[in-house]
């Protein structure tokens, strides 16, 4: 066995090792997975005050979600939201706003310059992605002999065994939706390996979509949703038998509910804001950019204002429902805005994110690029963060052509 096996160091070891995860674990042919070289590290950013604040921000979210629904009936709260209203018989936080405990979530954050961050979307359904590049840094630990640090799929295990072991379940399936088969971004394999790996002796965990190896869920399965609300539209009643059959969901839709964009707009709006105390009211004004829902009243406005905001679709996906408005015509937002859409537009103030020295897989050179962050939480085990790096697109996204990797904190030395 030659040395550089033994001892894995320097950046070719690890570049190799990230290209050969890419091509084993892309979901298809395309090149929408753009891995970057190495990870950031973020030196005078402490994620702290984004961790205590996120359950704070839940409660607040309960106390609004609770005003709403005594003054309007379930579905007109769902389209507020944009959550389309079939899928209510999976959202138990409707039932119980303050009760409900968010299993998954990745809340993306803009690191500005002067080392704060701004808080400007929560993605609490069971689907987000992206928690595959942790493992970029754990090659780099690996090769500097450092100890390893846990990963989100390793903490989703941790979250999945207990439910298990109290339920008396022996298989978990990844439900998969047929439409993302060869997407081009991360396949589900990874995550179906290290579930594999970190559960219990003898849990057995397999993938299905609506079209193949959903026959296998049975009583003592446990289901972990992977596919979208939008999929869920495609076969109510795919759904409705999985759910029933299944020994327990990870993931149902009470994500979305409490995930949607427009929540960032209601956290800004003056009625609903007088429910919450004034410490709450401080720490969203720190954090959340300054939102808005838009509506018939402010729409002129917002789009004469239009430079200062990114203008969200609470449908989006993708970044494919969100429009820079420096860089559109007035008459091009207003058809926008007033077209086809599931919910709400919000319009968000813009916020210039930080640039950070990130390096392309392949290449020898170091560019400075705007990055976003999201930082993962699953069970109670909060992660590092998802990177991604801006190419030419205004809106920095995998789909739009950023290149993704690892960011991970790095620990302040006190005088």
């Amino acid at each position: 066995m030659s040395d550089d096996v033994i001892n894995p160091a320097g950046s070719d070891w690890i570049g190799a090792r990230i290209r050969d995860f890419r091509e084993r674990y892309k979901d298809g042919a395309g090149d929408k997975l753009l891995p970057l070289a190495t990870t950031v590290p973020l030196t005078g950013f402490d994620l702290e005050q984004v961790r205590s604040a996120v359950p704070e921000i839940f409660r607040a979210q309960a106390v609004l979600l609770k005003h709403l629904l005594s003054t309007m009936d379930s579905a007109e709260v769902l389209r507020l939201l944009g959550i389309p209203v079939q899928l209510t018989p999976w959202m138990p936080v409707l039932d119980d706003p303050e009760g409900y405990e968010c299993p998954v979530m990745r809340i993306d954050l803009i690191p500005v310059a002067d080392g704060s961050v701004r808080i400007c979307e929560l993605n609490l359904d069971s689907s987000v992605g992206g928690p595959e590049t942790a493992e970029f840094r754990r090659y780099e630990e690996l090769a500097a002999g450092l100890p390893p640090t846990v990963t989100p799929y390793e903490h989703l295990a941790r979250h999945l065994a207990p439910i298990m072991w109290r339920k008396g379940l022996t298989k978990v399936c990844l439900l998969d939706w047929s439409t993302w088969e060869g997407y081009g971004q991360f396949d589900l394999e990874w995550m179906r390996e290290t579930l594999a790996h970190q559960l219990p002796a003898g849990i057995e965990v397999f993938l299905a979509t609506e079209k193949s190896g959903a026959e296998r869920i049975d009583a003592q399965t446990l289901v972990y949703r992977v596919f979208m609300a939008d999929d869920a539209l495609c076969d109510l009643d795919f759904v409705t038998e999985a759910f029933r059959t299944a020994g327990h969901v990870v993931g149902d839709f009470s994500g979305e509910v409490m995930g949607s964009k427009v929540w960032m707009g209601l956290l800004h709006d003056p009625e609903l804001r007088a429910l919450l105390p004034e410490p709450t009211l401080a720490m969203i004004d720190a954090l959340v950019p300054l939102t808005r829902v838009v509506t018939d009243a402010n729409v002129d406005a917002l789009i004469a204002d239009r430079s200062g905001y990114f203008f969200k679709s609470a449908a989006d996906f993708g970044g494919a429902g969100v429009i820079d408005g420096r860089t559109v015509g007035e008459a091009e937002l207003r058809d926008r805005l007033a077209g086809e859409n599931r919910g709400s537009w919000i319009a968000q103030e813009i916020v210039t994110p930080a640039e950070f020295d990130v390096r392309l897989l392949g290449s020898s050179e170091t560019m400075s690029r705007e990055c976003v962050l999201g930082l993962y939480r699953y069970g109670e085990g909060w992660s590092g963060c998802f990177l991604r790096s801006r190419s030419g697109a205004s809106v920095i996204n995998m789909s739009a052509g950023a290149a993704v990797g690892w960011a991970y904190e790095v620990p302040s030395i006190e005088a």
